[in-house]
C-alpha cells in the first residue's frame, strides 16, 4: 500500500467539529478583536501623517513658487498680486483645502554694499530696484482627518525671501 492510497486514523485533534478546535477558533477571534483597534489606530496615524507632511511640503513649494515668480516680474508695482496667485496655484495640486491659503508678499530694502535687509526694511514694491528682495509668507491651516492622533489642525507656514533680478 503506497502513502497515497492509505489512511491515517483520524484524531480527535484533526477533527474540525472538535470542542478543541472550535476553541481555538475563538480563541483567535478574540485576538483578532483586541489587535484590530490598535492596528487601525496605527494605521490611521501614519496615513494623516503622510498628508500632514504632503501639505507641508507644498506650503514650502507654494512660497517658493510664489517668490520666484514675484522677482521675475518687469513692473515691480505688480508683485504682491504675482507672488499671491503664483503661490495659490503651486498650492492648488497638494492641498486638500487651498481655499485656505493666504499669501503675504513683501519689498524689503537691501543695502547694496553688505547684501543685507537694512533697518527699515519694509518698502513700497513700486520703489523697488533690481538687488532688493521680496518676502513671500504662505499660511495654511492643516485640518487633520483624525483629529484624534495629531490634535485638531496645525498651522502650516513658509517663508521665502528672494532677490529681484530685473
Amino acid at each position: 500500500m503506497t502513502y497515497a492510497t492509505r489512511r491515517l486514523p483520524m484524531n480527535r485533534k484533526h477533527d474540525p467539529n472538535s470542542r478543541a478546535s472550535r476553541s481555538r477558533r475563538g480563541q483567535s477571534l478574540v485576538e483578532f478583536a483586541l489587535v484590530i483597534p490598535l492596528f487601525m489606530l496605527i494605521f490611521c496615524g501614519i496615513c494623516d501623517l503622510g498628508f500632514g507632511l504632503f501639505s507641508r511640503m507644498s506650503v514650502i513649494n507654494a512660497a517658493r513658487d510664489g517668490a520666484r515668480s514675484a522677482v521675475m516680474v518687469q513692473d515691480h508695482s505688480t508683485i504682491p498680486g504675482v507672488a499671491a496667485a503664483a503661490a495659490k496655484s503651486a498650492a492648488a495640486g497638494g492641498l486638500i483645502d487651498p481655499s485656505k491659503v493666504t499669501v503675504n508678499a513683501t519689498c524689503l530694502l537691501t543695502n547694496p554694499t553688505t547684501g543685507s535687509v537694512s533697518s527699515p526694511a519694509t518698502i513700497n514694491c513700486a520703489l523697488a530696484v533690481v538687488g532688493d528682495s521680496v518676502l513671500v509668507v504662505v499660511h495654511y491651516p492643516y485640518k487633520a482627518i483624525f483629529p484624534l492622533l495629531l490634535g485638531a489642525s496645525l498651522d502650516l507656514s513658509s517663508s521665502v525671501q528672494m532677490v529681484i533680478d530685473t
